[in-house]
């Protein structure tokens, strides 16, 4: 159950970090609803944004990759898949080159 409300934590972390990450680009820590995240985030040969990181509240890992508005991958060992309201600006400028 702690594994499920850190996902639901971190899909509300990463719609927040939609909009802060671009103009944050060299913040690699986020703080949200409780929990901490420290992250990397890189950018694939094809445009995806990967973050990858730690909740670090409770040491789960993630990794997830942001493809467009679709965001996938696993927290703690599990699985997640949701769709973000706008593409983050890293894998937009990517595709438009």
């Amino acid at each position: 159950m702690r594994s499920f409300a850190a996902a639901a934590a971190f899909r509300v972390a990463l719609v927040a970090a939609g909009m802060l990450i671009p103009t944050l680009a060299s913040a690699n820590e986020l703080e949200r609803d409780g929990y901490k995240f420290a992250y990397t985030r890189s950018v694939t040969d094809t445009g995806d944004t990967v973050l990858a990181g730690t909740v670090t509240t409770s040491g789960e890992p993630f990794r997830l990759v942001v493809r467009d508005r679709t965001v996938s991958g696993d927290v703690g060992g599990r699985p997640v898949r949701f769709r973000i309201a706008k593409p983050l600006n890293g894998s937009a400028q990517v595709a438009a080159r």
